[in-house]
């Protein structure tokens, strides 16, 4: 059975608000990857706003679980 792992992002409380926030996007990966057969190893969150950007230092590392796409 294939694997992924998610990540949700929102960068406003208006987009959470809207929607589009965490809650939403979980459900709507929880739909696509159980009718796609897919098993969801680990997820991650993050929420910020654009202008906090700078204040991240890099780009996250990826999970040790993660690995290139065959």
């Amino acid at each position: 059975m294939p694997t992924a792992i998610a990540c949700y992002r929102v960068s406003t409380q208006r987009q959470e608000r809207s929607g589009l926030g965490i809650k939403a996007q979980r459900a709507e990966v929880a739909r696509f990857a159980e009718a796609e057969g897919i098993i969801i190893l680990q997820e991650f969150t993050e929420i910020e706003t654009g202008k906090g950007a700078d204040a991240r230092n890099g780009p996250r590392p990826p999970s040790p679980l993660a690995r290139p796409l065959e």
